[in-house]
């Protein structure tokens, strides 16, 4: 796979409203009850990003991280508390307009990269806006450009199963920019990726915040992974115990001062 650096300065810059946070959680509670005892997934987790850039979430199997990314992006609901996402009150919505916020004002990528195998790689990019009713013209010539941007104008063409895992997963981001979100979401989006197509990954991630002005918000427990965002938010037992900038950290100290914030990553 080509390691060389990708310029992500084409396409306009994300927009947040005046004023609002790009991300605001407010003592938000999530129970799963699933047999005859309640797993309480998250007991009053609070986050608030206010700047763009590339963002991680840490934490130990069953720290209710990706719990959080899911409310976060509105694919379930809290039991109580306030979510702000790209300023709009997700938590008050309801199912249409849920919908509508999360296929125009956001993006999603998960570590399953959910492409339609029998749709080609620039179908699979257009499907948000074919689904929205837009025009096939300006959706094509939009859905041709974020594959260049991600490297891969040459692939547009190839269905998933001709497409290398990396190369998947960007066909799944390039979908994800498709109506230019001000927040992208990522769980675990390198779970499935080989260590050199990992670095590629974090790195397009961190040019993509800063070159389009974007929160990207990836939940990982990787220190590697976590070793490229500006910050990195560590969630335990269901609360976020805190945050730190990682400028200058390498991997191992990153693991230090996430336990120092009563987190354990693996």
């Amino acid at each position: 796979m080509n390691t060389s650096p990708m310029n992500l300065s084409s396409g306009a810059a994300a927009t947040k409203p005046s004023g609002a946070a790009f991300i605001c959680a407010r003592a938000v509670r999530k129970t799963y009850r699933t047999g005859e005892r309640p797993v309480e997934a998250l007991r009053g987790a609070s986050l608030e990003i206010r700047e763009p850039g590339f963002y991680g979430i840490m934490g130990s199997s069953g720290s209710g991280k990706s719990t959080l990314l899911y409310l976060l992006a509105g694919l379930d609901r809290p039991d109580s508390g306030e979510i702000e996402v790209a300023g709009a009150r997700i938590d008050q919505m309801n199912e249409r307009e849920l919908t509508l916020h999360r296929r125009k004002r956001i993006g999603v990528v998960f570590q399953q990269y959910n492409l339609l195998p029998t749709l080609n790689a620039i179908d699979n990019v257009m499907l948000p806006g074919i689904l929205d009713g837009a025009a096939r013209g300006p959706l094509e010539k939009r859905a041709r450009e974020l594959l260049g941007t991600l490297g891969l104008a040459d692939r547009a063409t190839h269905r998933p199963e001709a497409l290398s895992g990396g190369e998947q997963q960007r066909v799944a981001i390039a979908r994800a920019l498709l109506f230019e979100p001000s927040v992208l979401f990522a769980d675990e989006p390198t779970g499935a990726l080989d260590s050199a197509n990992s670095e590629r990954m974090w790195k397009m991630l961190d040019a993509l915040a800063h070159e389009r002005q974007m929160v990207v918000l990836m939940v990982t427990h990787e220190p590697a992974a976590a070793a490229h965002c500006k910050h990195v938010f560590v969630i335990r037992d269901g609360i976020v115990a805190g945050g730190f900038d990682t400028k200058g950290m390498h991997a191992s100290d990153l693991v230090v001062r996430a336990s120092g914030l009563g987190s354990e990553t693996r």
